[in-house]
């Protein structure tokens, strides 16, 4: 970004909150408009309309990153939509917080177990692949005669 863009966006952020275009959080996500309306249409993010352009807020571009980041650790967009539930503490009150915290530790303990379960794997195929590279390293039968070279 350079020149007017540049400063069009520093002026945008020092009188509020950033708004951005589908083209500009698009392209600042590597993601396509596509997806972006994706997310609009299950009620995920929530841009403003003037005429036929979506205005995206920073809240909707922390929303967009709490939504790529659960997919990319595998959540389920049901599982996104209950942390960013969580994430819209809106009215505060003890009952609403305290669930809240109670399905961010619920989250966060699925979380660790896929970890380990993640960790698991890594260390068998590690063991699978030190197996595979010794196999290798033995000299080898080219017509199956059971004559090593």
């Amino acid at each position: 970004m350079s020149g007017p863009a540049r400063k069009d966006r520093a002026t945008r952020q020092s009188e509020g909150p950033a708004i951005y275009t589908i083209a500009e959080l698009a392209d600042a996500f590597s993601i396509t408009h596509r997806t972006l309306r994706f997310y609009e249409d299950k009620g995920m993010l929530r841009p403003r309309r003037v005429g036929n352009k979506r205005l995206y807020t920073n809240r909707d571009r922390v929303r967009l990153r709490i939504i790529l980041d659960g997919k990319q650790v595998g959540l389920t967009l049901r599982e996104i939509q209950e942390y960013l539930d969580t994430y819209d503490l809106r009215d505060g009150s003890y009952d609403h917080l305290r669930r809240a915290l109670d399905k961010v530790h619920h989250q966060r303990h699925l979380l660790q177990q896929r970890r380990s379960a993640i960790e698991k794997s890594l260390a068998e195929l590690a063991r699978v692949e030190q197996i595979i590279e010794g196999m290798l390293a033995e000299p080898q039968d080219p017509d199956g005669r059971g004559d090593i070279i």
